[in-house]
């Protein structure tokens, strides 16, 4: 097996860290797959069993690297699985914010290594060669069915999110109040984030948000949520998620993204994908509380 790529602009190099960083603050742990045409970074539930992954992110490679090279196992198994330390790969990542070039390469040395050589730049137009080995695990073949691209049902509602700076900055303080948030989103445009505790309950709403589909009417005859005066609860759904978990994606605020969207499968699950003009896609599964 051998993978070998390059990176010279600054602003793909700053975008690769940034979308690192991210995924670092959501697991420890992720799956590192390289292909032909795209990366992949996967998460998975952390259990002793297989399960679709919490987090799935592909990037182009051919916007990102000016060369890039993959050779698998054989003609029929040409992809590469790769297990690392998340948070390991972003702190090195940081350094490319003031890099010249990245160039990322497989190694053997005391075990496999994803072995990154980063060019700095210094005073007086000097330069200098800085490199890392970070540890992986090659991933044996029998196990890359375990990590999919989930296969979910048709969402209920997909809706546009408001700016992630500003949801962030209310659902962290919904955080400190409740460990569970429900999200609420209508074919009218309104997306509705509700807690509720012992002593208090809070809301709050976004309006004129663009609907990307909607596959209603909604049955709500066991609904725990509360209407708004004259709101059709045919065409509203639902989802009860942790609220932590929502809160991790919206880090994703520092990637330069054109667009989020938040798709609901009533009372089940919640999809939250990003996009950027790159066509880097990041998508986050939360699985619904339903009591």
């Amino acid at each position: 097996m051998k993978f070998r790529a390059v990176m010279i602009d600054t602003g793909p190099m700053r975008e690769f860290s940034n979308i690192v960083s991210t995924i670092s603050k959501l697991s420890k742990e992720c799956v590192f797959r390289l292909s032909d045409d795209r990366l992949y970074f996967i998460v998975s539930e952390e259990n002793n069993t297989p399960a679709p992954p919490v987090l799935w992110c592909e990037i182009p490679h051919a916007m990102f690297f000016s060369e890039y090279q993959v050779i698998g196992l054989d003609e029929e198994h040409k992809d590469i699985y790769l297990g690392l330390n998340s948070g390991n790969f972003a702190k090195i990542l940081l350094t490319l914010k003031s890099a010249k070039c990245l160039k990322m390469k497989l190694t053997k040395k005391q075990c496999p290594c994803l072995t990154l050589e980063i060019e700095m730049l210094t005073s007086g137009a000097q330069t200098r060669q800085v490199t890392h080995d970070l540890p992986v695990v090659v991933v044996p073949r029998k196990m890359w069915s375990d990590f999919y691209e989930p296969r979910v049902p048709t969402p209920d509602i997909s809706i546009e999110l408001p700016p992630l700076k500003q949801l962030k900055t209310t659902i962290d303080r919904m955080k400190t109040m409740s460990s569970e948030v429900v999200i609420r989103a209508s074919a009218e445009g309104r997306l509705t984030l509700q807690i509720k505790t012992d002593i208090a309950k809070v809301s709050t709403r976004f309006k004129n948000l663009r609907v990307e589909a909607f596959e209603g009417p909604i049955d709500h005859s066991d609904s725990e949520t509360e209407t708004q005066v004259n709101e059709d609860m045919s065409k509203v759904c639902f989802c009860r998620v942790d609220t932590k978990k929502f809160s991790m994606f919206l880090s994703a605020d520092q990637i330069a993204h054109n667009q989020t969207i938040c798709s609901i499968v009533h009372k089940k699950l919640i999809i939250l994908c990003l996009q950027t003009d790159e066509n880097v896609k990041l998508q986050c599964f939360i699985t619904g509380i339903f009591y």
